[in-house]
């Protein structure tokens, strides 16, 4: 599934997945953000021995696809 929110810079795509960071762009439907969603994802997939694919573009919105080891 992609979103149409403002999309990920370059900057910000090197730090997504650290523990509480917040990136650059802000959620568009005024949520608030912790900086932990992702730092997560990243975690349970890393544990399931999978990876995380990112599409993104700027002002047109992002990807992400996580795909798993098949057994």
């Amino acid at each position: 599934m992609k979103d149409e929110g403002p999309g990920i810079t370059e900057e910000d795509q090197k730090l997504m997945f650290k523990l509480f960071q917040k990136l650059s762009a802000r959620p568009t439907n005024g949520e608030s953000s912790n900086g932990l969603g992702l730092s997560i994802i990243k975690k349970l997939t890393d544990k399931l021995h999978g990876q995380i694919k990112v599409n993104t573009k700027i002002g047109e919105g992002t990807e992400f696809i996580i795909e798993l080891p098949k057994k």
